[in-house]
């Protein structure tokens, strides 16, 4: 092993860590961990059929919803996977289950939440598990195009609509001043929790790739913090062990920036083998289950907050909201976007907060510059007929709309039916594959689903369906 790599940890971690880390490295592979999507599954697990395979002989973790697997199934395999049920995340990266009382407390009522380096959308589903209340907003943030698919995909599989997904440099959501009450800055780093998964990652380890990791955290850091208002949180994390990233760092935006630390020593309790540093607490290979994470929580002690400013600004998006004849779907706001002549759907109570602050960071025109998704896309007017859109079969607000639904102003209908399939339908399905009606299928629009998840539409033409899943997400692994 790396002599550098050794010395660093050595230097970074107290002594019996950094011989338990360095020992580990070197053993077998990690016990697989997965987290139930709370939006499409029930508290009681015997009660989720969908989940029940993966999950049998697995073990609860420290954090509700998570569990560690028995063996590693093949998740490309499985339906429930593709449609949502739940998300497959490292433990050690389930972190904002220990401050949830600090983010909570910041958030508000009305707080706006950032995950700024979000791809591939682990950490960001999970705040929204976990801090998902009317008048919250969350933004996704992925500065890096060709990661942002996987972060807007994953979100759809998510199933809610109160969230902005963006491919912003930080210095430019840095100049939306005091927006956000809490910044998540998960930073790219040299990677060091991934030794176990990937040996490219430690044969492309140095000292120098350490260094230049360190000085671009500091400039993510420094080019955000205007965005964030006074009082509010910075959770910064690596999923890295030596102190250049973490603790320097750390000290680094206490000192240059005015930041306060905040002690959270009660997860120490929590997780048993959690390591608390100087500046940060650190999941370490040997002492904790997990691959590796080390995080920090520090509060903005002054700056501006002009997250009302942004929202009360004149809309110029080409948005248009929409009366919908559905009496019992209170909860959500339609839109027409004249340009995309598409409809989005957005919670009620944040529909023009949101609407806001996308025009703030894309500016005048229609979404898809920046702004990768805003809401849930319903679907495409075309003749008189809304085509429904492969992220509101996800969706799990589907419960709460009927099964057709007329937009009187555009003078519209979106109508679709339901059908529950078996496995290997799904999987045909999900693979792009033609689909053969069964008789009892309606003509038109059918939304498949498996074990009562939403996986997707289908047109049923009669004698053949039209497999409306996106090209880009279907399964490539033979069947």
């Amino acid at each position: 092993m790396n002599a550098e790599f050794c010395n660093l940890v050595k230097e970074s971690l107290p002594h019996d860590a950094a011989e338990r880390l360095l020992c580990a490295l070197s053993g077998t592979e990690l016990s697989p961990t997965i987290r139930l999507n709370p939006f499409k599954t029930k508290g009681d697990v015997s009660e989720n059929q969908c989940v029940l395979e993966v999950l049998k002989g697995a073990e609860e973790l420290w954090c509700k919803g998570a569990f560690k697997l028995a063996e590693r199934p093949d998740f490309t395999l499985d339906p429930a996977f593709h449609a949502g049920a739940y998300y497959v995340q490292d433990s050690s990266s389930m972190f904002p289950y220990l401050i949830a009382d600090e983010i909570d407390s910041a958030l508000g009522a009305n707080g706006v939440l950032l995950d700024l380096c979000a791809s591939p959308g682990g950490k960001s589903t999970y705040l929204i598990s976990l801090f998902a209340k009317e008048g919250r907003i969350f933004l996704s943030n992925e500065a890096v195009p060709k990661r942002t698919p996987a972060l807007t995909d994953n979100l759809a599989k998510w199933g809610v609509s109160h969230l902005i997904a963006t491919n912003r440099d930080p210095k430019n959501l840095g100049r939306l001043e005091g927006l956000f009450d809490v910044i998540l800055a998960d930073v790219p780093c040299s990677g060091e929790g991934m030794f176990m998964r990937s040996s490219d990652a430690l044969n492309d380890w140095s000292l120098r790739t350490v260094e230049e990791c360190a000085a671009r955290q500091r400039s993510i850091i420094s080019d955000i913090w205007p965005a964030l208002k006074e009082g509010g949180l910075l959770v910064y994390s690596t999923c890295t062990y030596n102190h250049k990233e973490n603790s320097d760092n750390v000290r680094y935006i206490i000192e240059e920036l005015g930041a306060e630390y905040v002690p959270v020593d009660k997860a120490l309790a929590i997780v048993p083998g959690l390591l608390k540093l100087d500046y940060g607490y650190q999941f370490a290979l040997g002492s904790v289950m997990g691959e590796g994470q080390f995080f920090a929580v520090l509060r903005k002690r002054s700056g501006r907050s002009l997250s009302a400013a942004v929202a009360s600004k004149s809309q110029k998006f080409p948005f248009k909201e929409l009366r919908v004849n559905i009496s019992d779907n209170q909860k959500n706001t339609f839109f027409y976007n004249r340009a995309e002549e598409s409809i989005y759907m957005m919670p009620s109570d944040v529909a023009e907060r949101m609407i806001a602050i996308a025009e703030a960071i894309e500016g005048a025109g229609g979404i898809g510059r920046y702004v990768k998704m805003l809401g849930c896309r319903v679907g495409t007017v075309k003749a008189g007929k809304v085509i429904p859109d492969a992220d509101f079969a996800l969706s799990a607000e589907l419960q709460r709309c009927h099964f057709e639904m007329k937009f009187e102003e555009l003078k519209a209908a979106l109508q679709f039916s339901v059908a529950e399939v078996d496995r290997g339908t799904a999987l045909r399905f999900l693979a792009r594959e033609n689909i053969t009606p069964l008789p009892e299928w309606k003509q038109g629009y059918i939304l498949l689903c498996y074990r009562r998840l939403g996986l997707g539409f289908v047109n049923n033409l009669g004698n053949r369906c039209n497999n409306l899943y996106p090209q880009e997400r279907r399964i490539r692994k033979r069947l």
